[in-house]
């Protein structure tokens, strides 16, 4: 039986990738970093820890790594740009697990938004701490560990463990107190189903693909995101308004992808909002 290791496993994408795995019949040992969970039982702190050391004990073919890299390190000190304290714990992890197989998702906030609909061979332009971060982990990786996929999503949703992600709780909330709540119509993303997710996570796990592969999940507003949620949750859409990006706010309006490669490799095409998002509350 396969052994995966699952970096990130008491987070919200990692306990989804951890379950999807296990479903399969694969071993998989999960990593918390502050507190454990059924799904991750083995701590790791990816600033200090080597994560070599729980590769060997547990005797593993794959490194999935699905933490976030927005916090810790210089973000303590109020700096979260890749700064020498994270491209030095970066290849750490990669000496630690080079000699296995590593699948590492990452985003699309390694581009600016300046375009939209973006490749996998578009040039990286990150206009913030949390996309050079990304980027710097995709080259550490690459430059180290010879069986490197690279999974970019644009815009996590759905349920994790029993909870909807962060954003969409934040919008149901208010909706549910009759509150309106106004997003902006002229940023885009390609919103990906936590789930779905995991499932290319899955699936590059059990592939040999490397290199960087796309999900290109529909093109879609962050006013249409929302609205769409909320109507397959059951609430009432009519409360999310749409707003304009004002002039003065940096923001990135683009960051959606396309992909040749995802289908081919996973077996599947991404879900819309509402309809993926509609499947899990009939499961649940």
């Amino acid at each position: 039986m396969a052994g995966v290791l699952v970096v990130g496993a008491s987070g919200f994408l990692g306990n989804a990738v951890a379950n999807e795995l296990r479903e399969a019949d694969h071993r998989v040992v999960g990593t918390y970093c502050s507190t454990p969970t059924p799904e991750a039982d083995a701590r790791l702190d990816f600033w200090t820890d080597d994560v070599g050391t729980l590769v060997e004990e547990h005797d593993v073919d794959t490194v999935v790594f699905a933490a976030a890299v927005e916090y810790g390190g210089e973000a303590d000190t109020g700096e979260t740009d890749a700064g020498p304290d994270f491209e030095r714990a970066a290849r750490r992890f990669a000496r630690g697990c080079r000699d296995r197989r590593l699948v590492y998702v990452s985003s699309a906030a390694v581009f600016d938004g300046s375009e939209g609909r973006y490749s996998e061979t578009a040039d990286r332009s990150p206009i913030d701490g949390y996309g050079r971060r990304l980027v710097t982990a995709e080259d550490v990786f690459r430059d180290h560990c010879d069986d490197v996929a690279i999974l970019r999503t644009s815009y996590l949703f759905g349920f994790s463990a029993g909870n909807l992600d962060d954003r969409l709780a934040r919008t149901r909330d208010a909706v549910t107190a009759g509150e309106s709540v106004a997003y902006f119509d002229e940023m885009y993303k390609s919103p990906l189903l936590v789930t779905e997710a995991a499932e290319a996570v899955r699936m590059l796990v059990d592939s040999e693909a490397t290199g960087v592969v796309h999900a290109p999940a529909s093109r879609t507003s962050v006013y249409e995101f929302h609205r769409d949620a909320m109507a397959a949750l059951g609430h009432d859409a009519s409360l999310v308004e749409r707003d304009s990006i004002p002039p003065e706010m940096t923001v990135a309006p683009d960051r959606s992808l396309s992909s040749d490669r995802f289908a081919p490799l996973v077996g599947f095409e991404p879900s819309s909002v509402e309809s993926g998002l509609g499947d899990q509350v009939v499961d649940r």
